[in-house]
């Protein structure tokens, strides 16, 4: 069986894979660390057993659950793997007890930050419904971002009837896009820009990896970043 594991292109160390959860296909990214240490930003489903070949059976996992979607997965993988730790913001913690999860192995996103190398850095939005945060990787003069739901880049909807109704209703449509329901979610849009705008500057190049669908490498990346953010009011 073939590995589901893709290398991100001029990433070392970047590689990422599809799972299933109803009604999408997200992407789980997992990003080496160094001294056999990895990121996994949103676990997926059924990944857990997949893991690329180049990972020895004693790595020391780091899992984060990076939004209030994308948690399916939590649970397999720590039974997967009873030693890894497992990070999201507080606000995902709160939901899942109310659901009545398992989820006492949830730590703050926070303290991720001293366990991540100088070139990977921890991003905790301002406050937001979707508790949500982003990583971002360094090499080079590039930037490789991953998000969770705040951005979208669908370069094609393509679903059936139904389920372009409900992105249509949910704001999903096709190209780079802010998650219309993110904005709504947002406690201060203006706050929001002000800390999202130095991210994207346009002395690096930027690669957006979102976890959904399409990744974005043009060149006009920090451009497009400044231009969506400038537009919310």
């Amino acid at each position: 069986m073939s590995s589901p594991w893709q290398e991100v292109p001029g990433a070392p160390g970047i590689l990422r894979a599809l799972y299933t959860v109803p009604g999408t296909t997200p992407f789980c990214t997992l990003i080496d660390l160094g001294n056999n240490t990895y990121l996994i930003y949103s676990p997926g489903v059924d990944l857990e057993a997949q893991l690329p070949a180049n990972v020895s059976s004693d790595a020391k996992l780091l899992l984060l659950a990076p939004c209030t979607g994308h948690n399916l997965g939590l649970e397999a993988w720590l039974e997967k793997f009873p030693d890894a730790q497992a990070f999201s913001m507080p606000g995902v913690k709160e939901r899942l007890v109310k659901k009545k999860r398992p989820v006492d192995a949830l730590k703050p996103a926070e303290q991720l930050t001293s366990l991540l190398p100088e070139h990977v850095k921890l991003h905790v939005l301002p406050e937001n419904k979707f508790h949500e945060v982003w990583i971002s990787v360094d090499y080079k003069n590039t930037s490789y971002w991953m998000f969770g739901d705040a951005i979208l880049n669908f370069e094609t909807l393509d679903a059936n009837f139904i389920l372009k109704f409900l992105m249509g209703v949910y704001g999903v449509k096709e190209g780079l896009n802010l998650h219309k329901m993110f904005l709504r979610g947002l406690k201060d849009k203006r706050a929001f820009k002000q800390w999202a705008l130095p991210l994207f500057d346009n002395t690096r190049d930027h690669v957006l990896l979102p976890c959904h669908r399409e990744s974005y490498t043009n060149p006009d990346c920090a451009e497009r970043m400044s231009n969506m953010l400038n537009e919310l009011r």
